[in-house]
């Protein structure tokens, strides 16, 4: 997790990461009227979790959904991006 002594280059370059991996999402999700990227984050991964096993391209989304709310999680310590019914 990023501290307070966490250098300036680290912390830039933590940043595009997290950048990269929202682009990478955003490519993924269908288009939208909303600008908020948690909330058709949060819409599709909704959608995906109903639909599991249909597609490839949603199984993908999973992963790397999965893989910046891991990251969320790991380098910020933000565990509650979204809401998961399964944690109350």
């Amino acid at each position: 997790m990023l501290s307070g002594n966490t250098s300036l280059p680290d912390a830039l370059k933590t940043i595009e990461q997290t950048k990269e991996l929202i682009h990478v999402l955003e490519t993924l999700l269908p288009s939208s009227t909303s600008r908020n990227f948690r909330e058709r984050l949060v819409a599709h991964l909704e959608y995906s979790k109903k639909n599991a096993g249909q597609e490839s391209a949603e199984a993908e989304f999973q992963l790397k959904a999965g893989a910046l709310l891991n990251f969320y999680e790991q380098v910020f310590g933000v565990n509650d991006l979204i809401d998961n019914p399964d944690e109350k």
